[in-house]
């Protein structure tokens, strides 16, 4: 068998049977109100007591990894880390949610995964200065709780531990299996990522919170203009698109930023200058130069550049005419952020011009077009079972992160494209209410 037949059958298959053996308890045996009574009645079935059992596992976690049996330690340390995902649904469940659990469940977090990430340290699988610098940030996110008065995970706190699991399986699997080439480079990418979601994590703890959504689309402005100077710097338009991603991901949460703590004045503002400058100027750019006749891709980026500004236009009139201040599940025409990604990655995957340009041209259409769409975040994402978001995520974060090091970017760009191909192709099979307000705000749309 070839090693990564092995890596499946005897670590894969036995995790995603654990794993859905979970699942499947989780919602058999609550299904109905006598059997949610039942839970709520057994103390050491309350969220708070599981996560207080976590924490002296990634210890044992530790210990059973220098005793020389990884297997074990593998399968030990992803049953508890399940646990974490097993503790918010019956919290949900069993409306369990407390205040201390707020504070509780993200220190088991950190105890299950920190004493790991030293021990790798320890060892020179992970870079010790990126280790250092991740733990001083996750230390100090854990401390501001004791004098901030929102203690819940953050959205990036979230993403930094989902992504430092999945960071761990990755070295886990080198520590068991030996140098793995297909993962092996993924691991200071994703430590390094770790490092910076650590910081942003903690970040957003101490500032207030109606400055939230402003600073994430200062981030995305950011990224927008940094996208423009690579291209018009002359380098390859493949690193200005992923400042095109990482600004997508942060137009994904400014919105709900927003409507969960509000805004500044000029907040909207932000917002639409960010998304006219990542999705619209940054995706122009690449857009004209990676045609061969120059005149015709500077055409093609002015259209596309065009439909961007008419949707942002649109939106403001529109919003204050129907005076719609909250989010909505469905919109009118394309979301700039799709036709971003689907301009985008078809210019650089694509070596067909007239694939191209039929591609830029028909996003313009859509854009500016009243097809209904269902907002991707709050409709569509939902509906996808949870392991399947995480497997998918997880994939696409290790293709991206294996492609960051080689500098070889065509697997996550071609599960992008596919991505957007399905999502422009949805109103042929997803039905829509009524629209209420186009995306481009992230206060009504994001």
């Amino acid at each position: 068998m070839t090693p990564f037949s092995t890596i499946f059958l005897e670590i894969g298959l036995p995790v995603l049977i654990m794993l859905g053996a979970e699942r499947f308890a989780v919602s058999y045996f609550m299904r109905t109100p006598a059997q949610v009574a039942w839970v709520r009645r057994h103390k050491w079935l309350h969220p708070n007591a599981i996560s207080r059992a976590r924490y002296p596992m990634g210890f044992v976690s530790v210990l059973l990894l220098h005793m020389g049996f990884p297997k074990l330690c593998f399968f030990f340390f992803t049953f508890w880390m399940i646990t974490d995902i097993t503790d918010g649904d019956i919290a949900r469940k069993c409306d369990l949610h407390t205040e201390e659990g707020e504070s509780i469940d993200p220190f088991s977090d950190k105890l299950m995964y920190s004493p790991m990430l030293v021990y790798m340290a320890w060892i020179n699988l992970l870079n010790p200065v990126l280790v250092g610098l991740f733990l001083l940030f996750d230390i100090t996110g854990q401390f501001s709780r004791h004098f901030i008065k929102i203690k819940a995970a953050n959205l990036f706190g979230k993403a930094k531990t989902f992504l430092v699991v999945v960071l761990l399986i990755v070295v886990g699997l080198e520590y068991i299996y030996g140098p793995l080439p297909l993962f092996g480079r993924t691991i200071q990418p994703l430590m390094a990522i770790c490092t910076v979601l650590a910081f942003c994590s903690t970040f957003f703890k101490l500032i207030p919170n109606y400055w939230y959504a402003n600073i994430l689309s200062i981030m995305n402005l950011i990224c927008g203009l940094a996208g423009c100077w690579v291209v018009l710097a002359g380098h390859p338009p493949v690193y200005a698109l992923g400042l095109v991603f990482l600004g997508q991901f942060l137009d994904l949460f400014d919105g709900r930023a927003a409507e969960r703590w509000g805004s500044t004045p000029r907040g909207e503002i932000f917002d639409d200058v960010a998304d006219g400058t990542s999705f619209g100027f940054t995706v122009g750019l690449i857009v004209a130069v990676t045609f061969t006749h120059r005149s015709l891709g500077a055409l093609i980026a002015v259209i596309y550049l065009a439909a961007v500004v008419y949707r942002l236009v649109r939106f403001v009139r529109e919003k204050r005419r129907d005076g719609i201040a909250g989010g909505v599940t469905n919109f009118s025409g394309l979301p700039s952020p799709a036709a971003a990604l689907l301009a985008g990655v078809s210019c650089i995957l694509i070596p067909s011009e007239l694939i191209n340009a039929a591609t830029v041209i028909i996003a313009s259409a859509l854009m500016v077009s009243r097809v209904p769409y269902a907002h991707f975040g709050r409709t569509i994402l939902p509906r996808v079972p949870k392991i399947v978001r995480v497997l998918v995520l997880a994939t696409f974060l290790v293709l991206l992160a294996q492609g960051v090091r080689r500098d070889l970017y065509m697997a996550p760009l071609v599960m992008a494209y596919a991505s957007a191909l399905i999502y422009l192709a949805s109103p042929l099979f997803w039905r829509t209410g009524k629209a209420g307000a186009d995306p481009e705000s992230d206060l009504a749309g994001q």
